[in-house]
């Protein structure tokens, strides 16, 4: 669960009761929901459109090694040390 146990979720719990109060409580619990849920739908939306463009690049990084004759592991070895290279002269 994130790392939290039920003691701070207890804990957490009845602060919120203390802060919200009870007549608001289960509102502000569907609100929170809420962005819970939008933000895991904004992150598995990004998560998987890096994934598509990271294939994307994988099977043009083939196509282009099969058309020029050359091991596509090789180039994507190469490419893979190329970034590095470049993030390294970029911190």
């Amino acid at each position: 669960m994130g790392g939290i146990g039920f003691s701070e979720l207890l804990l957490l719990a009845l602060i919120a009761l203390f802060v919200v109060g009870p007549r608001r409580l289960p509102e502000a619990a569907r609100t929170i929901g809420r962005w819970t849920r939008q933000a895991r739908r904004a992150w598995d939306g990004l998560k998987s459109e890096f994934d598509a463009e990271m294939d994307r690049d994988h099977n043009r990084r083939i196509l282009e090694a099969e058309q020029t004759g050359s091991d596509p592991a090789s180039s994507a070895s190469a490419d893979a040390k190329g970034s590095n290279e470049h993030r390294t002269d970029a911190d």
